[in-house]
């Protein structure tokens, strides 16, 4: 969390004039329906003293294989297309349906039945620059393309496993890291519709914790703005992926996840 803190004093430091000549407040609560998808690997103990690697287990070993409805809010400072983001997502995923294990997965067992869940809160602070804006006019009305690019810094705090039926034995991966991100967005507007298309991606750019290797994030938005009332309504999909090294309690995990999904909401302008 305190990367986040300086990059947001290093972007409001570097802040170009233009972004904030006439700076605009948009905030913007949104509805997701997303879902975690993919595997993690587990060592286990069969013996004390001993470590055994086994086949990673997907989400739906866990029971989780479905969307779920989660929430967040994007508060954005500048000129209404670049300048200073923050994003917030609260994650909470669980499931009612249960499942046999395959194979041993940290403290639980082959042959356990069990329940999975997974929650996280997600951080994202970025700073965008202009450096392209194309016009024209399509059917005698103006057509706008921006493109912005700069950096942007996550923050993940992913706490993903599960736990046997009786509650005997259970098992979590916690994943915490920061990830710094180069990153682009570029917006089409025709009257009162646009497209808006982000895309963040880190080589490896891990400034602590877990997450490790390639790592990139993609959002596609189609807006909507009421004209006269600084109002737009919004709906887009996410993927981002979530790769992850480490050890909790003892046994060594690699996880290769992601999330996609859907998003629903609102931008008002202050």
């Amino acid at each position: 969390m305190r990367n986040l803190a300086i990059l947001g004093a290093a972007a409001l430091a570097g802040a170009c004039t233009s972004t904030f000549a006439e700076p605009r407040l948009l905030v913007s609560p949104y509805f997701t329906v997303y879902r975690l998808h993919g595997d993690v690997a587990m060592q286990s103990a069969p013996t004390p003293g001993t470590l055994q690697d086994n086949v990673a287990q997907p989400t739906r070993a866990f029971g989780l294989s479905s969307h779920e409805n989660d929430i967040g809010v994007r508060v954005d400072l500048g000129d209404g297309f670049a300048g200073l983001r923050l994003d917030y997502l609260r994650l909470d995923q669980g499931t009612t349906r249960s499942n046999v294990l395959d194979g041993d997965w940290g403290r639980l067992l082959a042959g356990d039945e069990v329940r999975g869940s997974a929650t996280m809160d997600e951080f994202r602070l970025g700073w965008l620059e202009p450096i392209l804006t194309a016009r024209t006019n399509y059917r005698d009305q103006p057509l706008v393309v921006k493109v912005a690019a700069g950096g942007q810094l996550a923050h993940r705090n992913l706490t993903y496993g599960a736990s046997t039926l009786d509650g005997a034995r259970s098992q979590n991966v916690d994943i915490d890291g920061d990830i710094a991100f180069a990153a682009l967005r570029v917006r089409a507007t025709w009257r009162s519709f646009g497209v808006e298309g982000d895309y963040a991606i880190s080589p490896g750019l891990a400034l602590g914790g877990d997450y490790e290797n390639l790592q990139q994030d993609l959002e596609m938005r189609v807006t909507y703005n009421l004209p006269l009332y600084d109002v737009t309504f919004f709906a887009g999909f996410r993927y981002s992926q979530l790769q992850a090294e480490g050890r909790v309690d003892g046994f060594g995990y690699d996880a290769d996840l992601s999330i996609d999904g859907y998003q629903f909401g609102v931008t008002l302008v202050f």
